[in-house]
Formats: structure tokens, sequence, C-alpha cells
């Protein structure tokens, strides 16, 4: 019996040391910003598992691999860190559109980084230029179809050649948050090089990939849809169209 609560006393002293080792204050400082073009928010996907921005921390005897902060379909962006010196800068990814402040160091060398002394809660906006934009991007409903139709244009002035559009996607969803992850996506392949219009139908009711049949026992009258464009050689970053709600779907 004594034993037993020598044991007991024994581990409540450790359990008592890993508290007070694991008791300190969680990071209160915040960085946020938003990815911009041409002075406005740029869309961005939104799938938390796409990582673009990096902050890596100097000091303190540890070897950061860096701390990913998401971005959402806003672009918009916020993290809690601790006050410190940092590293910021991108993961390393080819992306369908360029950086201002970021050089890319070649293909699979990553980006260069910009160096951060962080103090108090700080904004800092990254501006960046996609290779292409998607324009006049509307919906409608045709014979039984969600049908998306927009405009591609690409965008003169980048750093390098605009690598060709390859891919043309529709993202449906039946809630207005619509990224890379979403289940229903119609895919058409196409190769612009400069500019074209673009018609992408989505069933809404007619076989295995249809509207009805991918969100089961799903009776709304309406959808959320975003269109993108896959470039070649960047097949995980999309160029996003803006959300829109499409009424008046038949059952």
């Amino acid at each position: 019996m004594k034993k037993i609560i020598f044991l007991n006393i024994i581990l409540f002293a450790v359990l008592m040391v890993s508290c007070e080792y694991d008791n300190y204050d969680a990071p209160d400082i915040t960085f946020k910003g938003n990815l911009t073009y041409n002075g406005s928010n740029y869309l961005f996907d939104g799938n938390p598992g796409l990582n673009v921005i990096t902050f890596i921390q100097k000091g303190y005897g540890k070897v950061d691999v860096g701390t990913n902060v998401r971005i959402d379909e806003s672009g918009a962006y916020s993290q809690l860190i601790f006050p410190g010196d940092y590293w910021l800068t991108l993961a390393n990814n080819q992306y369908p559109f360029e950086f201002k402040d970021f050089k890319s160091l070649g293909v699979g060398l990553g980006y260069d980084t910009i160096p951060m002394k962080i103090t108090g809660n700080t904004v800092r906006n990254i501006e960046v230029t996609p290779y292409f934009e998607i324009r006049d991007f509307k919906l409608s409903v045709s014979s039984g179809n969600i049908v998306a139709n927009f405009k591609v244009k690409k965008i003169p002035g980048t750093t390098n050649p605009a690598p060709k559009v390859i891919r043309t996607r529709c993202f449906v969803s039946t809630s207005s948050i619509v990224n890379s992850a979403t289940i229903l996506s119609k895919s058409v392949i196409k190769s612009i090089t400069d500019s074209a219009t673009v018609t992408i139908p989505v069933s809404i009711s007619t076989g295995s990939t249809s509207y009805r049949q991918i969100y089961l026992n799903n009776n709304r009258d309406y959808a959320f849809c975003r269109v993108a464009l896959e470039l070649n050689g960047i097949p995980n970053y999309y160029i996003f169209s803006p959300t829109l709600k499409i009424e008046g779907l038949s059952q």
C-alpha cells in the first residue's frame, strides 16, 4: 500500500513539472493582410491545404520549418504569432501569378525571403500579378444544366512568359464556400495562350456527376459556383473567379 502511495506521489510530481513547462502564454500578435492586384483584393482558391505564405522564426536555439498562413477565398489572411525576428517567404511551389516582392530563385529553388522584426500587430499586403484574368463570369440555367460562361484574357507585363491555359473548371457547391476541394467539379480541356470565351455546362439531375447525385437528398433550388483556370505546369494552384449564386434549379 505504501508503495502505491509513493508511486502516486512521484506521478503527481511529474505531472506538475510537465504542466509548469507547458504553462506559457499563447501568441497574441496578429499578422494580417491581403493578396492584392491593381489595388483590390485578389481572389484566391481558399482550399486550406494550399500553402503560400510561410513564416520562419529565428533564434531560441530551434530549427523552425515554418508556419504556414492560410489565405481565404477573398485573398485575406490573419495569423497569431509571437514577437520576434522572422523571415517571410513563400512555399516552394509554382503559382499562376507573380509576386512583386518575392523573386523566384528558379523552379524548385524557392523564393527570396524578407526579414521582419515583429513587435506588435502588423498589416502587410502581398501584391500579385496573375498571368490571366477571368472576366464577365455569368451563370444561367439551360436544358437541365447549370451553364457557366466567361472570358479569359492574358495579362500583359508579367516578368516571365505566361504559361498557356490547359484546362478550365467549374466548381459547384450547396454552400457559398467554393474552392478546389469542392467535390462537384466539371472540367473542359482548353488550350488558351491569349484570350477565349468558355462555356461549361454542369448537369443538374442527369448522370452520376450531376448536382443532385453528387449532393444526395439535395432539394435546393439554388447552387454556388466558381470557375477556374489551370495553367500548364501548375497543376495545384488555379486562377479563380468570384463565387456566384444561381437560382431556379428544377427538381
